[in-house]
């Protein structure tokens, strides 16, 4: 494969429009290489696969793309994520809201499409548990949670849980308020604290209840919170004048590395283990196929999502390695004609990115067609010389000049919402952070033993592998094991004309 050669990192007041043509130039490169997609795909938004854990599947059009998934995939419209018995996902929005299934679980990105505020998403639970943080953000587009022939939406930001256990579902919401529609039969709003039972024989029948019954899997859900949140406390306020600022993953580059603001080139951020002698942005990872796109890059770095997708990496002889996601935020490779990267501008003598494969022949398991994932794993070629160790206070010499880490932020306020543990009303823990906050709910959310589990209706497998979903989510988790799961409590019923 030719080298790609040096490109676009010299210092001085050219340095950013560079930047900007090295990324096109090396696009063409890499597509004239076959690094791209085989063939241009079609402009697409995708969303990110930001935590897995246990056996989880993806899948697009009958065909399976990820038979043990990883972190960081990229998801279009039409994808199902499916968990099995011990599985366990998480998606992440750019607008900050997000998607979690439990066990035994499935979810498909039905509809993704648009940006900003004339973005659309709409996540069909197919069958499971499911819990749903949605910003409600109208400038950020429409957000919908469909189950069955019901769908939520929300107009501020809120936290709910979506039981397909007892068909045809339950709803809570633990925080904020939410709106529930089943057809014409049902139109109500459901707040913080109140959870809705579904009537199997009379659409226009419901139960509401101003109480939620806990689930063990709340604990998760809250874990998951915790962890997202501690991310945040180390952003800073370099992404605040970015257009995509809402986006989770920003923070998991504040948490794991520093951000330098380099006279003439603008934003540059490098990881903490970038200073390792050792260390290849395109060390580890996995090529996967879509099929819209060919073989796309997923990192197996835990912050590695957006520096894979936009922007452009390059090396410092003094620094190592750097990522600049170029001015304004992150234009994401499936907006600008980039279908997979490599993105590399400079580097030093001898290096090379991984070969992007060629088009794979699915093997067919059964009724389905199963693409492998390609896994890399390596470290940098000789050449690569020690760099001193860094973290966030360290002082660098980057393009020739001394730079500080940009510093984090102030801890930021904590948000009381309708719904907090107080009367009963959720039990839910841990932080949950966002743009407006409703008012009334308390900031941490208590999580549930395993005792307060109910044991309840198993749910029948995904269609898609009925073979390898158990029938209920009788797996360990959050807070323990056991049986199904139910919601709604004792309250008031009511219909819908």
């Amino acid at each position: 494969m030719r080298s790609i050669g040096n490109l676009g990192v010299s210092p001085g007041r050219a340095g950013g429009l560079k930047l900007e043509l090295a990324a096109l130039a090396v696009g063409a490169v890499l597509l004239a290489q076959g690094l791209m997609a085989d063939e241009a795909g079609p402009a697409a938004r995708a969303v990110r696969l930001s935590n897995v854990e246990g056996t989880v599947h993806v899948s697009q059009g009958g065909q399976v793309l990820a038979e043990t998934a990883v972190a960081n995939a990229p998801l279009f419209e039409g994808t199902q994520v499916v968990t099995g018995d011990d599985g366990r996902a998480e998606i992440q929005f750019e607008e900050g809201s997000v998607a979690r299934i439990s066990p035994n679980s499935s979810l498909t990105l039905k509809v993704l499409r648009g940006q900003g505020g004339t973005g659309e998403a709409v996540m069909v639970l197919d069958v499971g548990l499911g819990y749903f943080e949605l910003e409600g953000n109208p400038e950020s587009g429409t957000v919908r949670v469909q189950f069955g022939s019901s769908v939520v939406t929300s107009s501020g930001a809120a936290v709910i849980r979506v039981d397909l256990d007892s068909l045809p579902g339950q709803l809570a919401v633990f925080a904020g308020n939410a709106h529930l529609e089943r057809g014409t039969a049902v139109m109500l709003d459901v707040h913080g604290g109140e959870s809705l039972t579904l009537s199997g024989t009379d659409a226009g029948q419901y139960n509401l209840a101003e109480s939620i019954e806990p689930d063990s899997w709340d604990t998760w859900n809250s874990d998951r919170d915790q962890a997202m949140e501690g991310a945040a406390t180390a952003r800073t306020a370099t992404t605040n004048g970015f257009a995509d600022n809402g986006n989770p993953a920003w923070n998991d580059l504040d948490a794991n590395g520093s951000w330098y603001n380099v006279p003439g080139q603008g934003n540059v951020w490098s990881p903490y283990e970038a200073s390792d002698a050792g260390w290849d942005p395109y060390g580890d990872g996995n090529w996967m196929y879509q099929p819209a796109y060919g073989y796309l890059w997923v990192s197996g770095n835990p912050w590695g999502y957006l520096p894979y997708h936009c922007g452009m990496w390059n090396w410092y002889d003094s620094f190592g390695w750097g990522w600049a996601p170029g001015f304004g935020g992150c234009r994401p490779w499936w907006g600008g004609g980039f279908y997979g990267g490599p993105f590399i501008g400079s580097r030093f003598g001898g290096y090379r990115p991984p070969m992007r494969p060629r088009r794979p022949i699915p093997t067919v398991i059964g009724r389905h067609s199963v693409y492998e994932m390609v896994a890399v794993s390596r470290r940098s070629p000789s050449g690569a010389v020690g760099l001193p160790s860094r973290d966030r206070t360290t002082v660098v010499e980057i393009a020739g000049h001394t730079v500080q880490p940009e510093r984090p932020l102030s801890p930021r306020p904590q948000y009381t919402r309708a719904g907090a543990a107080a009367g009963g009303h959720g039990n839910y823990q841990g932080t949950y952070a966002t743009h407006g906050a409703a008012p009334g709910y308390s900031g941490t959310r208590a999580g549930t033993p395993a005792a307060a589990r109910n044991s309840g209706a198993s749910h029948p497998a995904p269609a898609s592998h009925a073979a390898s979903a158990p029938a209920s989510h009788a797996s360990s988790g959050g807070g323990g094991g056991g049986g199904g799961h139910s919601s709604g409590g004792g309250g008031g019923s009511g219909s819908h004309h």
